[in-house]
């Protein structure tokens, strides 16, 4: 394995790497730089819940080094994801608005729409089900929002407030379409960011997208994983060549007792949990590595089981943990079908970064001591 390597000026915290495809759109507002690959980076404050962020184009993966110049501005709270041919921006707790940007046929990334939320919507999965209609999480509002990408407009809502456990609000967090059902994992977190820490289980919600009613509730309780999906990741849940659902779950972020990170399926033609496979990633032993990690922060899944992630190991915390300048996260490599980990030749980085994948090409976002930037395996 080679690395390549090239940077950002801005001090910490890579947020995007991805393709995005040229769209028609020919009324663009702010432009930014052109190209066809789009990387974001953040500037942390001290405290590590707060700060700037910009995300820009670039036309390739050369080493080079890149500043905001032409970047445009993000919520420092938000997902940035690539659906259908357009990026949407979705701020977990920051400004109160979904805001969707496209690539002009010149080439340039800019703003060409934006759909105004209530207070405190905390959006975090979206996923379309045709040029006309898409589903939006609000895991603030315990609710799934209906709405037309193209003119960026409310078409509806789905209560989930009966699927709450602990509080009247689930959570929900990433989604996915499979057929005409779409599945949506239930984060149940009960006063704050952790879930309850008696119930160390997974919930998904299961609707019809024909008639946008939820069919059922499942739950799996064997394995000890709680929380599936990571909000603001929405690569954590995905469908595979197999058409098989994978699902990530956080535990905890590694600070509950007894609750556990991993990953679930839901297999092709189901609409239950597997029972035949969990993998426990925080007992899972990691090739290269000494220590156990205690949950996935970031994933890419490439094809044939095998799936890059940032993962944060506990045993490279400071006393107290301090978020922006540890460098607790190391990048590996697991592969699904066989359930094994394996530690990558790249530094540690703290708790801000990313994965990506550019046409074969896995792309890793470090702040490392010594580097910020965005890291090659080629």
């Amino acid at each position: 394995m080679k690395i390549n390597y090239f940077k950002t000026v801005l001090t910490l915290s890579i947020l995007v790497v991805t393709f995005i495809a040229c769209d028609n759109d020919d009324t663009p507002t702010p432009e930014a730089a052109k190209g066809e690959i789009v990387i974001g980076s953040s500037l942390v404050n001290p405290d590590g819940q707060s700060g700037s962020s910009f995300m820009q184009l670039i036309d390739d993966l050369s080493p080079e080094t890149y500043a905001n110049t032409t970047a445009l501005p993000l919520d420092f709270t938000a997902q940035v994801s690539l659906i259908g041919e357009n990026l949407y921006e979705l701020p977990f707790f920051g400004i109160d608005a979904v805001t969707k940007y496209t690539r002009s046929s010149d080439g340039v990334l800019s703003k060409v729409g934006q759909l105004p939320l209530n207070g405190n919507s905390s959006p975090t999965g979206m996923v379309l089900k045709s040029a006309t209609e898409a589903y939006i999480a609000l895991a603030g509002k315990g609710k799934i929002l209906i709405v037309d990408p193209t003119t960026m407009t409310k078409k509806g809502e789905i209560d989930l407030s009966a699927y709450a456990v602990g509080d009247s609000n689930p959570d929900p967090g990433q989604m996915v379409i499979r057929g005409n059902k779409l599945y949506v994992a239930l984060n149940q977190m009960v006063g704050g960011f952790f879930p309850a820490p008696t119930r160390n289980k997974s919930d998904v919600v299961i609707i019809n997208t024909d008639t946008n009613e939820v069919e059922k509730m499942i739950t799996e309780e064997s394995s000890g994983m709680s929380q599936p999906t990571r909000p603001i990741d929405a690569k954590q849940m995905f469908v595979d060549e197999n058409n098989d659902i994978y699902i990530f779950c956080i535990g905890g972020f590694g600070f509950i007792p007894g609750h556990k990170a991993g990953i679930l399926r839901i297999k092709n033609g189901e609409t239950e949990f597997d029972d035949t496979y969990n993998y426990v990633l925080s007992d899972a032993i990691i090739g290269g590595e000494s220590n156990k990690m205690d949950w996935v922060q970031w994933v890419q899944y490439t094809g044939n089981g095998k799936l890059y992630a940032q993962v944060n190991i506990s045993a490279y915390f400071s006393s107290p943990p301090n978020f922006v300048t540890d460098r607790t996260v190391i990048c590996v490599e697991i592969d699904l079908y066989n359930k094994s980990v394996k530690k990558l030749d790249f530094p540690r980085g703290n708790s801000y970064g990313s994965v990506g994948l550019y046409k074969d090409k896995i792309v890793f976002g470090l702040a490392t001591d010594s580097e910020n930037g965005f890291f090659l395996m080629i």
